[in-house]
């Protein structure tokens, strides 16, 4: 069935809702669930109202982080499919696997899988030496390993950004490029991008729909490679994206 509505590719947190911590005394709805099934990620008023439009008016593909099992702790109603794991797996409508997908990444990522284990490892290691307190794991789907994910526990962000500096000065980096936001520092194969996944989607969509509007939403630096494939973009006024381009406008 075709579909002439606009293709939105849209971030999930920090553009669409956030953990209780990042927001104010605002009403809260909650958006995501943790593993408890205890709601652990929020919308504002304003954030409920801009995704029940983009949901009653366009076709809407998330492009998240998130593993799969993550996302399906979002209890957003998404209904097309997904992009996952920094653009690691797509998920079809029905939120199976995407098979020549995962082929694909399979054969990419084919000689990182030990070293990004060891990496994670390692990080947290140096995290110790350095006296903070680190939690970190590999991002795998279907026993394929994405990338490398490490937080803090109750240190503050410095903390992260301190390890990152540690681990790129011991050279354990190369062949890899870093996402890091808040509280979570990825460490990525440079052939894992959000932008390949939504420029194989669109190629797909286009073989169907024809051309049709694209919009890209993001908050992150890292979001902008696929929010680019898209005709327009936009981002949330508090967040990393947001606080780059008005910086730079500072220095004009």
């Amino acid at each position: 069935m075709t579909s002439n509505r606009p293709l939105v590719f849209v971030d999930l947190d920090d553009t669409l809702f956030q953990t209780a911590r990042k927001m104010g005394d605002e009403p809260r709805f909650p958006a995501t669930l943790d593993v408890d099934g205890q709601p652990n990620g929020f919308m504002s008023a304003t954030q409920k109202s801009f995704v029940e439009w983009l949901l009653a008016t366009s076709d809407v593909v998330p492009v998240t982080a998130r593993s799969i099992e993550a996302y399906q702790r979002v209890q957003l109603p998404f209904a097309h499919g997904a992009v996952c794991a920094h653009g690691g797996v797509i998920l079809g409508a029905d939120g199976t696997l995407d098979a020549q997908w995962h082929a694909r990444m399979c054969d990419e990522l084919a000689f990182e899988q030990t070293r990004l284990h060891e990496l994670s490892e390692q990080t947290l290691l140096i995290g110790a030496e350095l006296g903070f307190s680190l939690r970190g794991w590999v991002v795998e789907e279907q026993g394929l390993a994405n990338y490398v994910v490490t937080k803090h526990n109750n240190e503050t962000d410095e903390a992260l950004r301190i390890v990152l500096a540690e681990v790129k000065a011991r050279g354990l980096l190369d062949g890899l490029y870093v996402h890091g936001n808040g509280n979570n520092l990825a460490f990525l194969p440079l052939t894992l991008q959000k932008r390949e996944a939504v420029r194989e989607w669109i190629r797909r969509d286009q073989a169907i729909n024809g051309k049709r509007p694209l919009l890209g939403f993001g908050d992150s630096v890292s979001d902008l490679g696929f929010m680019a494939e898209c005709d327009w973009w936009g981002t949330p006024k508090r967040g990393q994206l947001a606080s780059h381009v008005l910086a730079s406008m500072d220095h004009e």
